[in-house]
């Protein structure tokens, strides 16, 4: 009984750190593009980074763990440390991001730009006539942009943060777990 809880120990610090690390690295890659390129931030591109970034760190940290821990790990624990480090990372970003916007006042306005800016050449790209590009630039709620990416925003989007930290964890530990053959 107790080296379960020795492992789960170490299995919670290494998620934690693990996390830890991931969260930092997000900000250096923001922080790079942010001031190289913001206009790239707002991007399919940038999103689909992100996303096969993450998974394969914590895919990759989760198989690690599984081979200290033995070579084997049922997907509850593959699980909970996958999501354990995704929400710590979820954490760091949300606060980097609410110290970034007292720093960077313009945080909003520049992403809110980079938003129209990415509809509008999407919508060129796929060859959408000049009228229509005019009522989107017509229509698109500067305002509203702005708010998403505002203290405001930060707080809605927090809450989404956890629901999509769950949905990568579950697809992670699929990957993450490996059972130790039965035998007979």
């Amino acid at each position: 009984m107790e080296e379960n809880v020795t492992t789960s120990d170490g299995l919670v610090q290494d998620a934690i750190k693990k996390g830890a690390v991931l969260g930092l690295l997000h900000i250096i890659v923001f922080l790079v593009i942010y001031y190289l390129m913001p206009n790239k931030l707002t991007g399919f591109l940038y999103l689909f980074f992100i996303i096969f970034f993450n998974l394969g760190y914590i895919i990759y940290n989760g198989i690690q763990m599984r081979k200290d821990a033995g070579g084997y790990m049922d997907y509850g624990p593959a699980f909970k440390y996958v999501f354990i480090l995704l929400i710590v990372n979820s954490v760091i970003g949300i606060l980097f991001s609410s110290a970034f916007l007292l720093v960077e006042p313009s945080y909003p306005d520049v992403m809110a730009q980079s938003q129209l800016d990415t509809q509008l050449y999407w919508a060129q790209r796929f060859g959408a006539p000049e009228a229509t590009i005019d009522e989107m630039r017509d229509k698109y709620d500067f305002e509203e942009m702005k708010n998403r990416y505002s203290f405001k925003g930060l707080l809605f989007g927090s809450l989404l943060l956890v629901l999509f930290d769950a949905i990568g964890a579950a697809i992670a530990a699929l990957f993450v777990r490996k059972r130790m053959p039965e035998t007979f």
